[in-house]
C-alpha cells in the first residue's frame, strides 16, 4: 500500500489544479475496481477449494462466458460510426487483435489465476495482482517513452518488495524458530 500511495502523491503532486480532479476520480475508480478484485479473490477461492469445485477449464470457460454477456451489454455505448474513418483492413487488424488479447490477456490469465488460487493459500495467490500493477507500469512507461520517475520507482520497488517478504513468509516453515549462532 506504501508503495501504491508514492506513485499516488507524486502524481497528484505533479498535476496542476485543473487536472486534480481527474486524476482524485481515476483514484476512486481505481479503488472501487481493487475492491471487485478482493472480492474476485475471494470468491475464486472459495469456489476452487470447495468439495465440489468445478474443473479450471469449466470455471474459466463460466467467467468467459460471463464476460462476454458483460461486454455484449456494453455494445450500445460503444461508437459505431469507426467505418467512415477506418478502412476494412484496419478493423480486421483489430478485431484480430481484440481476439489473441481476450483469449490469452484475459481467458488464458483466468485459467491461470484459478489453478493459483487452488494450489496457493489465498493470502499468497493475493500477491500475484502486484506483477499486473508493476507491468501495467511498464507498459505505460514504454508508450509514454519515458523512464520511471523516483517516486514511480520506489512505489514499484516497495510493492515488489512487499510481495518478496509475503513470499519469504509462506516459505519459512511454521512452528520453525531460527536460532542466532553464538559468537
Amino acid at each position: 500500500m506504501i508503495g501504491v500511495a508514492v506513485v499516488n502523491v507524486a502524481t497528484i503532486n505533479a498535476v496542476n489544479l485543473a487536472a486534480t480532479t481527474s486524476i482524485i476520480l481515476g483514484i476512486l475508480a481505481s479503488s472501487v475496481a481493487l475492491v471487485i478484485w478482493i472480492v474476485y479473490a475471494l470468491v475464486n477461492a472459495a469456489v476452487m477449494r470447495s468439495p465440489k469445485a468445478p474443473s479450471g477449464l469449466q470455471w474459466t470457460g463460466l467467467q468467459g462466458i460471463g464476460a462476454a454477456i458483460g461486454s455484449s451489454l456494453l455494445l450500445p455505448l460503444a461508437s459505431f460510426d469507426l467505418a467512415d474513418t477506418v478502412s476494412g483492413s484496419d478493423v480486421l487488424r483489430f478485431v484480430g487483435w481484440a481476439l489473441v488479447m481476450g483469449l490469452a490477456g484475459s481467458w488464458l490469465a483466468t485459467l491461470f489465476w484459478v489453478v493459483a488460487s487452488r494450489h496457493l493459500p489465498l493470502a499468497l495467490a493475493a500477491q500475484l495482482i502486484v506483477a499486473e500493477t508493476v507491468f501495467g507500469l511498464a507498459y505505460g512507461f514504454m508508450f509514454e517513452g519515458r523512464l520511471p520517475s523516483p517516486a514511480e520507482t520506489i512505489g514499484a520497488a516497495l510493492q515488489l518488495a512487499g510481495v518478496c517478504a509475503a513470499m519469504a513468509a509462506f516459505n519459512t516453515p511454521r512452528g520453525s524458530t531460527q536460532r542466532l549462532a553464538s559468537p
